[in-house]
């Protein structure tokens, strides 16, 4: 799929790169002003998380002996870490009943031990605090949480992610944005029955918020969540992967020398 921004016409004389506009942000401004509230998605739409992300998953994956090439993660993005867990024992392990045998490294050779989701899930974990102790961390995505400012106050804002739910509000909070939001919605709590593409974890933050589904306006960064975005019939679902100021975009456009 080409997530490249498609870009309206705009002056000659104007040279800074911030005052492009691309269609996708042409199209939300147009819904913003009739917005009841507004719905974010974290990893990869408020928070540049998804490049950290990936080193943790890939980590964790060459430690139990799993595959999980980049194309993959950013596929399965939206999807709860457990679940994808499981779907790469299920492939690559023969794990039809969740559990599997392979050949796990501690550093000093290879044992045999057995692999569950859950334990894939705490290797995760693991090595995701190995890169914060590091002192990687992630940087907000500034053509997403400038809406946010921007609304503060105004209308209800409120955050749907898939993440674990302590990462999610620790980031959130390291980027001084977490009192931004008037609730924080994910995947573990008991209202969200079943995670993205569902469409529950976007029907309970409206919810939270006391506004009807279809007076809101998500933001999204990955398929699933599109999808789950429409299902829960919003008003409007923004791809930020269309922004022109997309980190993504950002990158390809430097990488271009363009």
């Amino acid at each position: 799929k080409n997530n490249r921004p498609t870009m309206a016409p705009v002056p000659d004389d104007r040279d800074d790169e911030k005052d492009q506009v691309c269609e996708e942000t042409r199209r939300l401004e147009s819904v913003l002003p009739k917005a009841g509230a507004l719905v974010f998605d974290c990893d990869g739409t408020l928070l540049d998380t998804m490049p950290l992300y990936y080193d943790s998953w890939k980590r964790a994956c060459d430690e139990v002996g799993l595959d999980f090439p980049i194309e993959r993660f950013y596929a399965f993005a939206g999807r709860p870490v457990a679940d994808i867990f499981q779907t790469l024992i299920d492939e690559q392990l023969g794990g039809g009943d969740g559990k599997a045998k392979a050949e796990e490294s501690d550093g000093e050779g290879r044992t045999a031990v057995a692999i569950t989701a859950e334990h894939c899930e705490e290797v995760k974990r693991r090595h995701h605090a190995d890169i914060e102790a590091e002192g990687r961390v992630a940087g907000r995505i500034d053509a997403v949480v400038d809406v946010a400012l921007r609304h503060r106050g105004r209308i209800p804002l409120a955050v749907a992610s898939s993440g674990w739910r302590d990462h999610v509000l620790k980031g959130l909070d390291r980027a001084g944005i977490l009192d931004l939001f008037d609730a924080v919605v994910t995947a573990c709590d008991e209202e969200v029955r079943d995670p993205k593409p569902a469409p529950d974890i976007f029907v309970v933050a409206a919810r939270r918020l006391g506004v009807r589904p279809e007076d809101c306006v998500g933001f999204e960064d990955a398929d699933l969540g599109m999808e789950s975005l429409r299902g829960a019939g919003y008003m409007h679902a923004c791809d930020v992967r269309k922004m022109w100021m997309y980190p993504r975009n950002v990158e390809r456009r430097a990488s271009e020398g363009g």
